[in-house]
């Protein structure tokens, strides 16, 4: 799967902290796996990582497109972290104007998807 930064998505912000923790989650599960590419590059000499992914263009493309998955797995967990800051202090701010909370931030727990 190729990710391009222009694909990415802001999230929207009515989304409840819950569904922005389900989605960060599902980030950093695709970037942990992502991630088993470099743990094997650790086990490498040198001589061996030059050899499988910079003799042959197919090495260098597959280097570049992890690198390029990690990098975008990365920013999408950034703006997931932002966006769950930014719901709490949301939540907090309307909590101390009195407001209401419970149908504003949380979801119809009965939904079946």
């Amino acid at each position: 799967m190729k990710i391009h930064l222009s694909d990415l998505k802001i999230y929207n912000m009515a989304d409840t902290v819950g569904s922005l923790i389900d989605k960060l989650t599902t980030v950093d599960l695709k970037l942990w796996n992502n991630q088993e590419i470099l743990y094997e590059i650790r086990r490498m000499t040198f001589e061996e990582y030059k050899k499988k992914y910079f003799e042959s263009e197919d090495g260098a493309k597959i280097m570049w497109e992890m690198l390029k998955k990690t990098t975008d797995l990365n920013y999408q967990r950034s703006q997931l972290i932002y966006e769950i800051d930014e719901k709490i202090i949301e939540i907090i701010q309307s909590a101390l104007n009195g407001e209401k909370l419970d149908s504003k931030y949380s979801h119809n727990p009965h939904k079946t998807y």
